[in-house]
C-alpha cells in the first residue's frame, strides 16, 4: 500500500510540473533570453500602415547588415488573429526574444501583448496603442509611440487660420469614424479655435490662436457642420459630399472643409472633376478655400502639384483651393526599431518620452501643401505612402 501511495503522489508530482511547465511556455518566465527581436506589423501593401511595415523592413536590413549583438526579425500580419498566432509561435520558442516592438492590428491583441509584458520583455508599443486600456501594459513596456491626433486637429485649424478664416465662418467636417483618432482630432480642431490647445509644428515650436481669431463655443456649435462618418472611405466620401453640396449657393456653401483623410479629398476631387458636375465644381472653386485631408497620400501629394492646364486626365488642385494634409510620417515606425536597438545596447530612451507620466511619444505632424511639399519633398522624414 505505502509504495502504491508513493507511486501515486510520483505521479501527481510529475503531472503538477508538466502543467506548471506548459504554462511557463507561454510566460517564459524561467528562459533564457536569446538575442532576437522580433517586430510585429501590418503586411506592407497600401496604406499609411503598409507604408509604416515597408519602413520597418528597411530599418531591419539596415541594422542586420551592420552586424550588431541583435538579430531583427520583421512578423507581418493582415489582421488580429494572424498577429496572435504570430505572438504565440514567438513565445513558445525556446529562447525569450531580445525585445518586440509592435503595431498591434486591434485591440484584440491586448491579452497576447500581456504574455510579453509578463514575461519582462523590453516592449515597445507603435501607433495602435494598448497602454490605455491594460494597467498590465503601461506598466511594462518602455515607450508607446503614436501619432498626436489632437495636434493633427489643431495643425488643420491653425492653417485655415493662417488663409484668412475668421470666427464663425462656416466649416463642413468630414469625421473618419467613431474612435479615439477621428474624436481626438476633432476636438483639436475646436480646442484651437477656441484657445484652449494651441498647435506644436515639427519643429517644436508651439502656436496659439490670435485674439482677434478666437472662437466662442456659440461659434463653434453654430458654425460646423459635421457630416456622418465615412469610415475612411473614399466612396463614402463622395456620397457625403455630394449630398452636403446640393442645392448649395455661394452664399450658403462653406468657405472651409475640415476632412479627416487624404482618401476624402481624393474622393471629392474625383466626384468634382467629372463632367456630370462641371456646376459644383465651379461653386466650389470659386467660394471653397481650404479643403485639409490627412495622412500623406503621395497620390495627393500630385494632385497639389497640379493645375487644370496641366493635369490632362488626371486630377488636379482646384483654381483657388489650397489642399493640405496634416501628416504625421509613417516613417517613425524605424524610430521606434531604433529607439528599442538604443535601449538594448544600453542607452537611456526615456529622454524621448513627450508625456513622462504615461511613457508616450506623440509625433508631431507635417502640414503638406502645394508650397511646403515642393520644398521638403526630397526629405525622407517627409515621404508620402501609396
Amino acid at each position: 500500500m505505502q509504495t502504491k501511495k508513493i507511486i501515486c503522489l510520483l505521479c501527481a508530482a510529475l503531472i503538477f510540473g508538466v502543467v506548471l511547465g506548459g504554462g511557463n511556455v507561454f510566460a517564459s518566465g524561467n528562459k533564457e533570453t536569446g538575442n532576437t527581436v522580433y517586430v510585429f506589423g501590418p503586411t506592407p501593401d497600401h496604406g499609411w500602415t503598409g507604408s509604416a511595415a515597408r519602413f520597418a523592413e528597411e530599418k531591419i536590413a539596415q541594422l542586420n547588415a551592420a552586424g550588431g549583438k541583435f538579430k531583427y526579425v520583421f512578423r507581418a500580419a493582415g489582421g488580429p488573429d494572424d498577429q496572435i498566432k504570430q505572438i504565440e509561435a514567438v513565445m513558445a520558442e525556446s529562447k525569450k526574444p531580445a525585445g518586440v516592438v509592435i503595431q498591434a492590428s486591434d485591440n484584440m491583441v491586448e491579452a497576447a501583448v500581456e504574455q510579453i509584458a509578463k514575461a519582462d520583455i523590453p516592449l515597445i508599443l507603435f501607433d495602435r496603442l494598448l497602454d490605455g486600456t491594460s494597467p498590465l501594459i503601461r506598466q511594462k513596456m518602455l515607450i508607446a509611440m503614436s501619432a498626436d491626433n489632437y495636434d493633427i486637429g489643431a495643425g488643420a485649424a491653425y492653417y485655415m487660420v493662417q488663409k484668412g478664416m475668421n470666427p464663425g465662418d462656416a466649416i463642413w467636417e468630414l469625421p473618419g469614424d467613431n474612435s479615439a483618432v477621428s474624436v481626438e482630432r476633432g476636438d483639436g480642431f475646436r480646442e484651437y479655435l477656441t484657445g484652449k490647445r494651441p498647435f506644436i509644428d515639427d519643429q517644436g515650436q508651439s502656436h496659439t490662436v490670435p485674439a482677434d481669431k478666437e472662437w466662442t463655443d456659440a461659434q463653434i456649435k453654430s458654425a460646423i457642420t459635421t457630416s456622418q462618418v465615412a469610415n475612411w472611405s473614399r466612396d463614402n466620401a463622395k456620397t457625403y459630399f455630394e449630398s452636403y453640396i446640393a442645392g448649395k449657393t455661394p452664399q450658403t456653401l462653406a468657405k472651409w472643409f475640415w476632412t479627416m483623410d487624404d482618401e476624402f479629398v481624393m474622393g471629392i476631387l474625383e466626384l468634382l472633376q467629372t463632367p456630370a458636375k462641371a456646376g459644383e465644381n465651379a461653386l466650389f472653386e470659386s467660394n471653397v478655400k481650404v479643403i485639409t485631408g490627412c495622412g500623406g497620400l503621395t497620390a495627393l501629394y500630385d494632385v497639389m502639384g497640379r493645375t487644370k492646364s496641366t493635369a490632362g486626365n488626371q486630377l488636379y488642385q482646384p483654381d483657388g483651393v489650397a489642399i493640405m494634409s496634416p501628416t504625421c510620417r509613417p516613417g517613425f515606425f524605424v524610430d521606434a526599431i531604433q529607439l528599442m536597438d538604443d535601449h538594448l545596447n544600453g542607452k537611456d530612451i526615456t529622454v524621448h518620452y513627450t508625456d513622462k507620466a504615461a511613457k508616450r511619444f506623440l509625433e508631431p505632424p507635417h502640414l503638406v501643401d502645394t508650397a511646403s511639399w515642393a520644398a521638403n519633398k526630397n526629405n525622407p522624414s517627409w515621404r508620402g505612402f501609396d
